[in-house]
């Protein structure tokens, strides 16, 4: 932090993933917001005595990334602290939300759909060097404050990398982005136990039940073993951003709990930013 403690957070990504949802969701934090800020006055807001500030930066404001990138470089030469957040979703659903809002997209391709890969293309800079990166595919409108609000903890510590773990149905298709997938179907199933079914992984009963058998532990063991020898690695080559998916049949059960047990193991390790989601939960498929 500066002399003035202050926490600048530098919201980005691409159009329609949500950033004006989160530029409000800041001001109403208490953040004192800009949105569309050319590049050029973003280093200005570091000799003001406002302590909270959020800057929204898109392609609006860019001809090219190297402007944005350029004083990120100067940031980390002067030691700044800064917060790089970068939102992003699917084609497809941003496809959807321009054809529902009817709004033009800043970049005038061809088509929507070029429109939209050109953006992702120039865009790819900046979001290598996010901070964070939020997929806003799959979360509903009612849980993005809570995201956004856990996301906002991670310069409370140093991290050396941020985890996000998450569990997934097969059933409902294989997330994207995703470094390390485990596929826990070969578990014992809580769903064909009639007292079970209706349970979810977050219930003590799953994980209970789940424990009691050896197959089990033995992956439980087997899968800490191999993320303390991975995760070390990634760090060690740079890495900032790693996603762990956790996938079963119907994503409610057996994904959900080995989510779970890997995010509260990791927890134990003070240099990494995790985050914990479940798939189908955000999309209501419990």
């Amino acid at each position: 932090m500066n002399s003035f403690k202050k926490k600048l957070i530098i919201i980005t990504g691409l159009s329609g993933a949500g950033k004006t949802t989160a530029i409000n969701l800041l001001e109403d934090l208490g953040y004192y917001v800009v949105d569309n800020l050319p590049c050029d006055i973003v280093p200005y807001f570091l000799k003001s005595n406002i302590k909270n500030v959020a800057l929204g930066i898109d392609i609006r404001s860019l001809k090219k990334a190297k402007e944005l990138t350029d004083i990120l470089d100067q940031f980390d030469n002067n030691n700044t602290e800064y917060y790089l957040l970068f939102l992003e979703a699917s084609e497809e659903v941003i496809l959807n939300r321009y054809n529902l809002t009817r709004r033009k997209h800043p970049l005038e391709e061809d088509t929507l759909l070029e429109s939209i890969r050109k953006e992702r293309e120039i865009m790819f800079e900046i979001r290598d060097r996010s901070t964070v990166i939020i997929d806003t595919s799959d979360i509903q409108t009612k849980y993005f404050p809570d995201k956004l609000k856990e996301v906002l903890k991670i310069n409370e510590k140093h991290a050396d990398i941020n985890i996000h773990i998450t569990s997934f149905g097969f059933k409902y298709g294989v997330p994207i982005d995703v470094d390390l997938l485990f596929d826990v179907r070969f578990l014992p199933n809580p769903y064909y136990i009639e007292e079970l079914r209706e349970k979810n992984g977050e219930d003590k009963e799953i994980i209970e039940y789940l424990n009691k058998f050896e197959v089990t532990q033995k992956f439980y063991s087997k899968l800490i073993d191999l993320l303390n020898f991975l995760i070390p690695n990634y760090i060690k080559e740079g890495k900032k951003h790693l996603t762990i998916a956790m996938g079963c049949s119907g994503g409610k059960h057996r994904s959900v709990v080995f989510a779970f047990l890997v995010y509260n193991e990791l927890l134990k390790q003070e240099n990494l930013n995790l985050f914990l989601s479940h798939r189908e939960k955000e999309r209501g498929n419990w």
